[in-house]
Parts: structure tokens; sequence; C-alpha cells
């Protein structure tokens, strides 16, 4: 009865999780009002994605790529980005940061950075880290593998093993440090005192 209560619960808390993290995820951080604006995915193939006026067809769309189509004979304005492999109406968030960008263009105007979702137009993108969850079946499995572990039980639970004192021996396939010895990058530079001289007149 409370293994099956506890499952449930669990459940549920892991679903409402996972709600907040899909909402997290559709929103972008903005630099001009420090807040979050809404992104909407649209149903639009990457491969023609782009109106062009010049050519009169579609044009596909790259990771990164951020641009604007008219609609009613160019009296709406509708920004476009395309992140995470999916094209989304970033208007919203265009319009807070006052991004004026020439509609239907046969180049795509900006390429912008989603590494933070923060950042304004002109950066490259990045690449996503490999250990972050991308998808929401992604998500549901690293989930299910913290809480419930993994193909079997680690020692310590899900969390890493804490650092060694001082003394101690190390653990197995880890090469022994000398005492004393400073890791490679962590040796301080010394930086040199810059003297200021009077002007000689």
């Amino acid at each position: 009865m409370a293994e099956s209560e506890l499952t449930r619960s669990m459940s549920e808390f892991l679903s409402r999780l996972q709600d907040d993290l899909k909402e997290a995820m559709n929103t972008m951080m903005c630099s001009k009002c420090q807040g979050k604006h809404k992104r909407f995915e649209m149903d639009r193939d990457p491969l023609s994605a782009r109106y062009c006026a010049e050519c009169g067809g579609l044009h596909p769309a790259e990771e990164g790529d951020f641009w604007a189509e008219s609609s009613l004979l160019g009296l709406k304005i509708t920004y476009f980005a395309m992140m995470d492999g999916k094209i989304y109406d970033i208007t919203e968030w265009a319009g807070c940061q006052r991004v004026g960008i020439n509609p239907d263009t046969h180049r795509v105007p900006y390429h912008i950075s989603f590494g933070s979702r923060s950042s304004g137009p002109g950066g490259r993108q990045r690449s996503a880290s490999k250990g972050s969850p991308t998808s929401a079946a992604d998500l549901q499995e690293f989930f299910t593998r913290v809480f419930q572990g993994s193909s079997g039980p680690m020692p310590g639970g899900p969390f890493p093993p804490p650092p060694n004192p001082p003394g101690a021996a190390a653990p197995p396939g880890v090469p022994p440090r000398a005492e004393g010895a400073v890791p490679k990058g962590d040796a301080k530079h010394k930086r040199r005192k810059k003297v200021r001289r009077p002007l000689q007149r």
C-alpha cells in the first residue's frame, strides 16, 4: 500500500516537473527587461522554413538562423528562429529587444546563440554539452535513473563520491599525486606591478 502510494506520488511529482521544464524550455531570457518571453513552436519543415520575396519561394533554415517575415500587406512582421532543430515564433522576444530586420530577405540577416538564451543577435550557435538532456524522453530517462538508480545500485547513490582527504589512498584507476605538487593549470603566474612614471616636460 505505502509503496504504491509512494510510486504514485513520485510519478505525479515527475509529471509536474516535466511540465515545468517544458514551460521553461519554451521561454527565452531577455537581456533588455531581464524577464522571460514565450516562444511558440511552428509546424514548419526546416528545409522550407524561410519565405523569400525575391525568389517567391521557401528556403531552408539552419540552427541559429534568425529572420523576419511579413504578412497583412507588410503591416505585420513576425520573427522566427531555428532552435533545437525546430522553427519557433519569437516575435515577443524580438519586440522587446527592438530588433529591426528587413522581412522576407533572401539571405539570413542574423545568427543568434541560444546557449544561455539571453544573448542578442550576432552570436554564433554553440553546441549543447554532451551531458545535458535534449528531449522529453531524455529528461524522463534522466529522472528515472536519478530516482530509481541506473541498472544497479551505485555506491553512494546517484551522487559522485567525495574527494579523498589528504594522506588517504587514491581510488583504483587514479594515478597518485605527489605531496605538495600543484596540478597543471593551478599554478598562479606572478604579475609584474605596473609602475607609473611622471610625465616629463
